[in-house]
């Protein structure tokens, strides 16, 4: 049986999102994520691009190496005047995402004393209220939500094992189901009206899965064999997927990552002497996580498929939104531009966060500061 990476779980929360999310901050009700994270495979997701970008021409990059001296995040710029706090009245706030100005998420009811988070909820910015959309939950808990101008996905997981994908039109307001599962809860990944996520066909066998939601029909795209480690969840933007593939050469753990183009089929990958998890490309720039010992969870990022440079060390997780990416370190919400190769931090100095999703020029994450049994969410638009 191959080994399965955890993530993070806030108060019991079922969300997934991110590679060594075992923070231990706020774990009461730490009994139902370890249930649904014990597992946890890596997934994979797709979409078709918005505004298509090019896979970079074949490179030859060179080995990267580890800097001599550790990288930290001081002397980041302070934007904290960029954040507000979403006045949901709900205690329990699971997986909460945030897309168009609108963030979507699960919470909880109690049934014969269990606490199930099985509500399906949408918060409008805006206008300051919370919409609840009533779907079916088949099984016990919403977890993994995602959002797109259209649609909602979600797993409706069981914490015996096994459970469906399901998804929801929000301009139709029609719920339908996806695919069943049986082992591993699948990571889900959306983008307009594509969904993907990586489903466990047995013990060595892992198939990554694309689904229009648009059609109502899915296809396989790749089957993986006997892979050695999970390498984390597949990433699409502008439209190209991104995912790694583990192999041993001698006593080395090494990955290969692969931009394919959902549009035109391009493919084209890296190899850069290393294991990589949960890899993420915007075309141009592709961030990864590894590290030369211990778990991965430094963060690396390659322009156009050059030598990679270390960004972060010891993240807890990270997402990748247009021309940038957001990681939880120490605490603290931290954003790095692509651009200006400038780090900024998002909370203030006076708080602690953690990510909970990079959508666009959207950020949204929790406030840990305070041990309360009340989830309190904070939001940014950065770009």
């Amino acid at each position: 049986m191959k080994r399965f990476r955890s993530g993070w779980s806030k108060k019991g929360h079922i969300s997934m999102q991110g590679q060594k999310d075992h923070m231990g901050l706020k774990i009461a009700l730490l009994c139902v994520a370890l249930l649904l994270i014990a597992g946890a495979v890596y997934y994979f997701a797709v979409h078709r691009p918005r505004q298509q970008e090019k896979i970079p021409e074949s490179v030859d990059p060179k080995p990267f190496v580890d800097p001599a001296s550790g990288v930290s995040s001081e002397g980041a710029e302070d934007w904290s005047n960029l954040q507000n706090e979403a006045a949901i009245r709900y205690n329990t706030i699971n997986d909460p995402f945030l897309f168009g100005g609108d963030i979507v998420f699960s919470s909880t009811s109690t049934a014969s004393g269990v606490v199930l988070y099985n509500r399906l909820v949408i918060y409008h910015i805006e206008q300051g209220a919370s919409e609840e959309i009533s779907v079916p939950v088949k099984y016990e808990n919403i977890a993994w939500l995602q959002m797109s101008e259209q649609y909602i996905v979600w797993v409706d997981s069981s914490s015996r094992g096994g459970g469906r994908v399901c998804a929801y039109d929000r301009q139709k307001g029609e719920f339908f189901a996806v695919k069943d599962y049986v082992f591993a809860l699948p990571q889900l990944s959306l983008d307009g009206q594509y969904l993907a996520f990586l489903q466990q066909a047995g013990q060595e066998t892992d198939r990554l899965y694309l689904y229009d939601l648009q059609a109502r029909e899915g296809v396989t795209v790749k089957v993986f064999e006997g892979v050695p480690e999970t390498s984390g969840a597949v990433h699409i933007q502008d439209g190209i997927l991104t995912y790694a593939v583990s192999y041993t050469e001698g006593d080395l753990l090494k990955s290969r990552v692969t931009l394919l183009s959902v549009e035109t089929g391009q493919e084209h990958t890296y190899e850069w002497g290393r294991y990589i998890y949960a890899p993420k490309t915007s075309g141009r720039y592709t961030a990864f996580l590894s590290s030369a010992t211990g778990p991965a969870d430094d963060i690396y990022l390659s322009e156009n498929g050059e030598a990679p440079l270390l960004i972060a060390e010891e993240v807890v997780n990270y997402r990748m939104g247009d021309g940038y990416l957001c990681y939880t370190k120490d605490g603290n919400l931290y954003l790095y531009d692509f651009e200006t190769g400038k780090t900024a931090q998002l909370n203030t100095s006076i708080s602690r966060g953690m990510l909970a999703s990079a959508s666009g020029g959207e950020v949204c994450w929790y406030d840990v500061t305070s041990a309360k049994d009340v989830d309190v969410v904070k939001y940014a638009k950065v770009k």
